[in-house]
């Protein structure tokens, strides 16, 4: 589940090419492009309650089933938002997450063990109580800090005490934020960036640990429906990814600039990969909960479906931060 497992596909298909004549390099570099890169996705199932971890290119049934963590119906893990990982030096890769209702929503982290592993809140290193409707989760490296997006306007910062992350304590709580949904870290700015209402905003974090802070920075940046999703977008270093009630937007990080590629309405989470695919998900009914449908969606009209799932949102199971 790191960098290697992400690029694997690719380094594969370069090294296959360079040992076949002109001609046949050429038709086989073809169907290397007509074929998807694999790699694998986590998806938020809010049906089951469930977070799950398959490979792209096989299909999405329980026995393809890659690594799970599974709440097994305790108080404030229904209705699964977000899934991320992270590395770590104490526990190697982490994955942190979300769940919950207003009122009653959850944020918690585990150590990613090995392949085929099925967790349960038993295997949990760290988990909290938030009642402001839980979204979205980040880590903020070398800081000791964790960073929880409450919808119903709310940043939670979280600072351990020690480098045991079972030592998480809310440190500040920031309220001017409007609906925060998406969070995400940028390690080469150094700033977390949000997005929620009809802005994206940025952070700078002072202090570490218990005394970790943070304060706005930077111009917000103005989106025309309510923020839903931040990502990088890994195969243009420097931009990310913003969708809206209505739009999905490209993020110059630099420039400070959004600019809308897509009037999608409702997409819930979307993400590029290396490779140039896109992937996204979709809400089918807005109007009602769980906010998912059974398919994800790629570029070039290719989708995959779990049947009977109702998906919020499907992550590339990586710990790079662009």
């Amino acid at each position: 589940m790191d960098r290697r497992t992400l690029l694997r596909g690719a380094v594969a298909g370069a090294v296959g090419a360079a040992a076949v004549p002109a001609t046949a390099q050429a038709a086989a570099h073809a169907t290397a492009q007509a074929a998807p890169a694999n790699y694998r996705v986590a998806l938020t199932d809010q049906k089951t309650n469930r977070f799950l971890v398959f490979e792209r290119n096989q299909s999405w049934t329980d026995a393809n089933l890659k690594w799970s963590f599974d709440p097994g119906g305790a108080s404030g893990w229904n209705d699964p938002f977000e899934i991320r990982f992270r590395q770590t030096q104490r526990y190697g890769t982490i994955a942190l997450m979300t769940a919950g209702v207003p009122g009653n929503g959850r944020a918690g982290i585990v150590r990613v063990t090995g392949n085929g592993s099925r967790l349960t809140r038993s295997d949990l290193l760290w988990e909290t109580s938030v009642s402001s409707y839980p979204h979205s989760v980040e880590r903020v490296p070398g800081a000791g800090a964790v960073v929880v997006a409450g919808t119903r306007d709310r940043l939670h910062v979280y600072g351990v005490s020690s480098s045991n992350v079972g030592t998480l304590k809310l440190v500040q709580t920031i309220t001017d934020m409007p609906k925060p949904h998406a969070v995400l870290w940028d390690d080469e700015n150094k700033l977390l960036w949000v997005t929620g209402g009809k802005v994206i905003r940025t952070y700078r974090v002072s202090g570490s640990m218990r005394d970790v802070r943070l304060r706005k920075s930077g111009a917000d940046i103005a989106i025309s429906g309510n923020g839903h999703d931040i990502q990088p977008d890994y195969a243009n270093p420097g931009k990310l990814t913003v969708t809206d009630s209505h739009h999905v937007y490209a993020v110059d990080k630099r420039a400070r600039t959004a600019t809308s590629f897509s009037g999608a309405d409702y997409v819930k989470s979307y993400v590029r990969h290396p490779s140039g695919e896109a992937m996204w998900t979709l809400d089918p009914t807005p109007a009602d909960a769980p906010y998912g449908g059974p398919t994800v969606h790629f570029s070039g009209g290719a989708t995959k479906t779990r049947a009977g799932a109702q998906i919020y949102k499907a992550r590339i199971v990586t710990t790079r931060f662009q």
